[in-house]
């Protein structure tokens, strides 16, 4: 069963974010991109199930989230840890409701 996840900004628990609180920007989209390509490729080297989407320009010109789905193995939780990392960020898996520590 594939769960799905986002990477973003917060400096709390989520449970304690505003009903109307907004992530910052991640970075300069091309960096943000350029974060995400490489994470893909290294997962893809290892038969990642992984699907990774930044937010698209239209919702903002420097994006903001990162959304990921897939299975959360080894592989995958490598490339989203190198994710968080580089863009200093943390991953919310959506099934658990909270942020999942890297």
């Amino acid at each position: 069963m594939s769960s799905i996840g986002m990477i973003f900004r917060a400096d709390s628990p989520f449970h304690t974010l505003p009903v109307d609180w907004v992530p910052c920007p991640l970075g300069p989209r091309g960096f943000v991109e350029q974060v995400v390509s490489a994470a893909i490729q290294t997962a893809q080297g290892e038969t990642s199930t992984l699907t990774i989407n930044v937010e698209n320009e239209d919702e903002c010109a420097d994006p903001r989230i990162v959304s990921v789905s897939g299975v959360w193995g080894e592989t995958e939780m490598k490339a989203i840890r190198s994710i968080c990392r580089s863009l200093d960020a943390r991953f919310y898996d959506a099934e658990l409701a909270d942020f999942i520590e890297l």
